[in-house]
């Protein structure tokens, strides 16, 4: 299956691509589209063009902020101005900053950090055994 990255506010980004796509080729997932977003409005635009296209999309970066643009202030925004049913759940990082599912129907929005061994800590068996199973 399909899915995209979006880079937002992220460093170390090719490193980041490299683990992703390193992790999602032992499962049905192939990165399609990779994008940057260096702000709330070009990262929401990003993410209804991706979501058109694709069920599955993964945001790296933005995690570490501390101001509007932090994506927990950005998606606290967007779920309170939605009229959708979406399902957030909160994935714990014991090295960094926390992460994000958030899921509606069929398609997902998975928010990792931009550091490449945190996102191989986050993407374990548990995150893609959920995801095998909502993509089934």
């Amino acid at each position: 299956m399909k899915c995209d990255l979006i880079f937002y506010l992220a460093k170390k980004t090719a490193l980041c691509q490299k683990q992703l796509a390193h992790i999602l080729s032992d499962r049905q997932y192939e990165l399609n589209t990779i994008t940057a977003a260096t702000t709330p409005e070009s990262l929401g635009m990003q993410l209804n063009e991706d979501l058109s296209c694709v069920n599955l999309v993964f945001i790296a970066g933005g995690l570490k902020e501390n101001d509007v643009r932090s994506i927990t202030n950005v998606l606290s925004k967007a779920l309170a101005n939605s009229s959708t049913d979406i399902i957030p759940k909160r994935v714990k990082n014991e090295d960094g900053s926390d992460g994000y599912i958030l899921r509606s129907g069929r398609q997902t929005i998975v928010c990792l950090p931009d550091d490449p061994e945190q996102i191989e800590s986050m993407l374990n068996d548990v995150m893609l055994n959920y995801l095998d199973r909502v993509y089934e």
